[in-house]
C-alpha cells in the first residue's frame, strides 16, 4: 500500500481507522503529511508500540491528545507528554497519569 498524494486526506483517515489495516501499511500513515491522518493511526489500540513512541514526538496537538487518549500508548510517552509545552497536552498528559494511579 501507498500513500498517494493525489487521493484526499480524509479517506487516508478512513483507511487510518480500518482495522483491516494493520503493520506495515499502518506504519506507513503513522508518517502522513495529514495530522487528521496520524492522529488517527495514535487514536488505534493495535498500533504498534514503535509508532506510538514516535508518534509522540509530533508537533499536531490533535495527535498528541489522541495518544494520549490511547490506552496502549506507553507510559514513557505519556510522561514525557507531561512536559509539553502546550497546557492543553500537558494537562491531559498528568491527569492520565493521576488516573492510572487510582
Amino acid at each position: 500500500m501507498s500513500v498517494s498524494s493525489t487521493r484526499g486526506a480524509s479517506e487516508d483517515v478512513v483507511r487510518a481507522l480500518d482495522p483491516a489495516v494493520t503493520g506495515a501499511d499502518l506504519l506507513r500513515l503513522a508518517v502522513h503529511r495529514s495530522s487528521a491522518v496520524r492522529a488517527a493511526v495514535a487514536s488505534r489500540t493495535d498500533c504498534p508500540a514503535g509508532a506510538l513512541i514516535s508518534l509522540g514526538h509530533d508537533h499536531s496537538v490533535d495527535v498528541l491528545e489522541a495518544l494520549i487518549g490511547n490506552p496502549r500508548t506507553p507510559s514513557s510517552v505519556i510522561r514525557n507528554l507531561a512536559d509539553h509545552r502546550t497546557a492543553r497536552v500537558s494537562e491531559a498528559a498528568v491527569q492520565r497519569l493521576r488516573n492510572s494511579f487510582r
